[in-house]
């Protein structure tokens, strides 16, 4: 069930045109931005994860490679669990069956509002620092 991130924040393509402007490597910064909101999500589903851990079989399901997927100028890297290595149970965890209620903080730790944003704001500080720091 991995799930693909990008990088979205508002005035995205203003700050892609102040950095092109610049002379900055874009895919550089935006590799960088997709590799750290993976590993703030994996953290924070290791996280959540610690109460249901018997086996550890299903954390194991993350991937760590920071693999980059580029189509044209979009970029995307794979997040969460993958089901086919392991991380079926997580989708029962997040959304539960009817003998067991679901884990909000799962779900929350990779689709949650609070999640989103400080991943939007990462971003955006990534972005912002790099055009900071070609600017002088």
């Amino acid at each position: 069930m991995a799930k693909k991130a990008c990088v979205e924040f508002e005035g995205f393509n203003e700050v892609i045109a102040r950095l092109h402007a610049l002379e900055g490597n874009v895919k550089e910064v935006t590799e960088d931005a997709l590799k750290k909101t993976k590993r703030h999500v994996h953290e924070k589903l290791k996280d959540a994860m610690e109460k249901h851990n018997q086996t550890h079989d299903t954390v194991k399901s993350l991937d760590d490679q920071e693999n980059v997927e580029w189509i044209g100028s979009a970029a995307s890297i794979d997040i969460g669990f993958h089901v086919h290595k392991g991380g079926l149970p997580s989708i029962f965890l997040m959304y539960g069956t009817p003998r067991m209620d679901k884990d909000s903080k799962l779900y929350g730790a990779i689709y949650g509002k609070k999640v989103r944003d400080e991943i939007k704001k990462m971003q955006e500080d990534l972005f912002y620092d790099e055009i900071r720091r070609l600017d002088g």
